[in-house]
């Protein structure tokens, strides 16, 4: 805890005190009213700097001795503080037992106050979510916490009986003794996913708890949970800010362990829904900070699981489905020659979507460098995945690589070009590189072209390569989620409907006399949503929305 944080901590305790009592600013004109109030306060204003703290804990280190009861303070206060080496006071069995034990035979009440008080102030500062913190630290840390909730507790004792005079800010963490319990901020939960923050805020600033302090972030965390015990419905409500919330878009730092679990609670959760709509902001947490299903499997089942403890398999398939989506999307709407999606060509690929094992983009010059949105997103969501096309012919040029059984399929970007569908043995290209040459994606030696232009080719390519690949869907069976354009196509715009409703989004259906569907939103508000209904063949009118006849 560095100078300005202990001065912030110790404002939060003064602050705390004075407006716990009845006393009045404008009649504090003596040095005696004042001496009554720094009595009051316990010394909660001469916290120990840094230096002096590391100090202390480095001697104590090296002998292993206590010899006046400042050290035993400063030691107290550094219980939790991380050395150059990394070494924690409280990662050691024996100089923690012992401490502790030096506290416990303190002879004056108030002197053992003094030092209970410091050790909470450690507690609250303990790195618990920060990656480098070791396992004997923070088992260390959670023998710290069953310690202070015994001493609370004989304090409150104590001071019932009238052998010592409790300050308020004992009161306040007895009224917050959930602090020192293995769940501690579940009770402030639901209180601020509806924007009640009065319970926590009491906490912080009585207590002095730091808004860099593991507590800060367990509220997150509570709030998600609280959440995941909701109906679908109110759950769903609340997940755009709790994505947000966990992402770091507010005051609160949070550390990438926290993420993680966070958005594998709210995967696994969404998962349990009885509609799975596809969820753009959660797929892409998902991927980003969770992992690429596909590709960190034993990631994602060490972090995302079921109730039971066991990997949850339907959560992982649920982000694996939307991403290989998406993908298929981003490359016959995003990549394609002329920013229009080639509906027949993603349509028939979207069909194969769950025997798709793999896929690789291989972007061309003009993808890799265009720096706009969702060109970053494409690369950003292909990460592991994505390969430069070297001599990619017009620079505009994509290939989008798939892998179902045991072939190899290929298609491009530009129309004309034939489809290529390769056996797995022998490999007909290296994938592990970082490029790879137009010319090893059109080998007629290893490979066979299959042509879209002939009428009813989707038939045509299902006798090639369903046999092969062991897979034959259906069209009458294709997906129906309502970011795939397939349905539009159709012209059946309950799709269109349901998907934009779930951005809180009205539409208008004007058909029926002649006129237009209308999806009324400002282009620009959600890229998301703009990308998907462009790619439909929406038009959009200036202060209006997007239109489709």
């Amino acid at each position: 805890m560095n100078e300005l944080a202990q001065l912030q901590s110790s404002l939060s305790h003064v602050f705390c005190e004075v407006l716990s009592t009845s006393l009045s600013w404008e009649n504090l004109k003596s040095v005696k009213r004042l001496q009554e109030i720094n009595g009051k306060l316990d010394g909660l204003s001469s916290a120990p700097t840094n230096t002096s703290i590391n100090e202390v804990v480095a001697a104590y280190r090296s002998s292993q001795r206590v010899t006046t009861f400042r050290e035993l303070k400063y030691l107290c206060y550094g219980f939790a503080t991380r050395m150059q080496d990394d070494w924690v006071l409280l990662g050691n069995d024996k100089l923690r037992g012992d401490l502790l034990v030096d506290v416990e035979r303190l002879s004056e009440s108030r002197q053992r106050l003094r030092c209970f008080q410091a050790l909470l102030s450690s507690y609250f500062s303990f790195s618990r979510y920060d990656e480098q913190t070791t396992k004997e630290a923070f088992a260390g840390w959670e023998i710290l916490r069953d310690w202070l909730a015994r001493q609370r507790t004989q304090f409150a004792l104590d001071g019932r009986n009238g052998k010592i005079r409790l300050p308020n800010w004992f009161i306040a963490l007895t009224k917050h003794e959930n602090l020192l319990t293995n769940n501690p901020c579940h009770r402030y939960g639901e209180d601020m996913l509806h924007g009640n923050n009065s319970k926590i805020e009491e906490a912080r600033q009585c207590l002095g708890i730091l808004t860099d302090s593991w507590v800060m972030e367990e509220t997150i965390l509570s709030q998600v949970r609280a959440a995941a015990e909701f109906g679908d419905d109110p759950f769903k409500s609340h997940l755009e800010n709790l994505l947000k919330l966990v992402q770091g878009q507010t005051e609160v730092k949070v550390s990438p362990l926290l993420k993680i679990r966070a958005v594998a609670l709210l995967v696994s959760r969404y998962a349990l829904c009885t509609s799975k709509l596809e969820h753009p902001a959660l797929r892409d947490a998902a991927v980003s900070i969770v992992g690429n299903p596909w590709l960190k499997r034993m990631a994602w089942d060490a972090w995302v699981k079921k109730i039971d403890g066991q990997p949850d398999s339907e959560a992982r398939e649920m982000v694996n489905g939307w991403l290989k989506r998406r993908l298929i999307t981003d490359f016959f709407a995003v990549l394609s020659e002329d920013g229009q999606a080639d509906q027949r060509r993603l349509n028939y690929w979207l069909r194969f979507e769950p025997a798709i094992e793999d896929l690789w983009l291989a972007l061309g010059p003009d993808a890799m460098r265009n720096r706009s949105q969702p060109y970053r997103e494409l690369r950003e969501r292909s990460v592991g995945r994505l390969l430069r096309l070297d001599n990619s012919g017009p620079s505009n040029n994509n290939a989008f690589i798939m892998r179902i059984g045991n072939c190899l399929i290929v298609e491009f970007g530009i129309t004309g070009n034939a489809c290529y569908l390769y056996h797995l043995q022998p490999v007909p290209f290296d994938l592990n590189a970082n490029s790879i040459h137009l010319s090893a994606l059109k080998n007629k030696k290893l490979g066979v072209p299959h042509n879209h232009v002939a009428i009813g080719w989707e038939n045509n390519f299902d006798q090639a390569i369903c046999p092969k690949v062991g897979y034959r869907p259906s069209f009458s069976n294709a997906p129906t989620n309502p970011t795939i354009p397939s349905q539009v196509a159709g012209h059946n715009f309950s799709y269109v409907d349901q998907y934009v409703k779930k951005f809180a989004i009205r539409t208008e259906n004007n058909r029926g006399a002649g006129g237009a569907f209308w999806v009324l939103t400002q282009k620009g508000k959600h890229p998301e949503i703009d990308r998907n209904l462009e790619s439909w063949g929406f038009k959009y009118k200036p202060e209006r929305g997007w239109w489709k006849q």
